[in-house]
């Protein structure tokens, strides 16, 4: 009997999503016990003919969902509609698991039956890969995670990081899952939780439940996240309380103005220092104003496109 279903989205990624699957494919757990659901997103490469041959080849039960390319909220959405768990894991393509992962969120559900309970797990930098200054500014400073800002086991809804993250699937499906309209992996987790959070999620965290982030990043590649970012951060100022919106959305006239003025003269020196030093030192200050810079970027985007 399947007890606990694994959700990942998927869009273009084949070499790291078939780490991950290997991954999943060596966890110590009952392998009768879970499920893995890929929703391929409109691939254009071969993550189909990859997860096809997969799917004959190892132990774990391996589903394979197809969509048009619509996002990573519909993804999720039509993966935990088709879960067969009671439990839902929910991760990235290029988040590897630690070889006891599905037995942590597992042993953690098996202990808090109640459907409002959830568990964060932890992520960090893949051992493979070569963490530049700036990847470490990005994980522990910068926009991706604040783990180290937990203090204790509870995480709170405000950190519903569907980059490691479980919960049940009643729960999920009561509170109308993740909002489609949100085109990127940008925001509509945060959303989610505020809903989540609204509903009584209580989001505790385990440190050692651990995914491994197999994504290289640079100055350069964080351009168009960041764009993304900005888009989306629009989408999110009239669906949670104001309180809890980050600046971007509460002031974008301010932001614009702020960037017009202060940061896009200097842009072109910013990025040239930021991508000279990156795998140096890290220049906090440096870093914070370029990726606030393309942020605004997106939000102009969507401004233009939606007046």
């Amino acid at each position: 009997m399947i007890e606990i279903s694994v959700v990942i989205p998927t869009y273009n990624n084949i070499s790291v999503l078939k780490k991950t699957l290997l991954a999943f494919d060596a966890q110590n757990f009952d392998f009768n016990l879970f499920e893995v659901i890929v929703v391929n997103d409109g691939s254009s490469d071969n993550t189909l003919d990859l997860l096809k041959k997969l799917s004959r080849q190892l132990k774990i039960h391996l589903r394979i969902i197809t969509q048009i390319n619509s996002g990573p909220a519909k993804a999720r959405n039509k993966g935990i509609l088709a879960a067969r768990g009671k439990t839902i894991i929910i991760v990235n393509d290029d988040v590897v698991p630690s070889s006891d992962l599905i037995k942590r969120h597992t042993d953690f559900h098996r202990l808090n039956s109640k459907k409002n309970i959830g568990l964060l797990g932890y992520v960090t930098w893949h051992n493979d890969l070569k963490v530049t200054p700036f990847m470490k500014w990005l994980e522990d400073g910068g926009p991706y995670f604040s783990f180290s800002k937990i203090k204790g086991k509870i995480a709170g809804w405000e950190r519903f990081w569907t980059c490691n993250i479980s919960a049940k699937k009643i729960f999920l499906v009561e509170n109308n899952l993740f909002d489609e309209n949100f085109p990127y992996a940008a925001w509509e987790d945060v959303e989610f939780g505020a809903r989540l959070g609204t509903a009584g999620l209580k989001l505790f965290y385990d440190k050692k439940a651990i995914g491994y982030h197999y994504h290289p990043t640079s100055v350069e590649k964080i351009k168009k996240k960041m764009i993304a970012n900005g888009e989306s951060v629009m989408l999110l100022k009239n669906k949670i309380n104001e309180d809890f919106l980050p600046p971007l959305a509460k002031r974008p006239y301010l932001a614009i103005i702020l960037d017009n003025y202060l940061l896009n003269p200097f842009v072109f020196l910013i990025e040239y220092i930021c991508k000279f030093f990156e795998d140096k030192i890290v220049i906090h200050p440096l870093y914070t104003l370029l990726l606030l810079h393309y942020r605004i970027v997106g939000l102009k985007k969507w401004w233009k496109s939606n007046r």
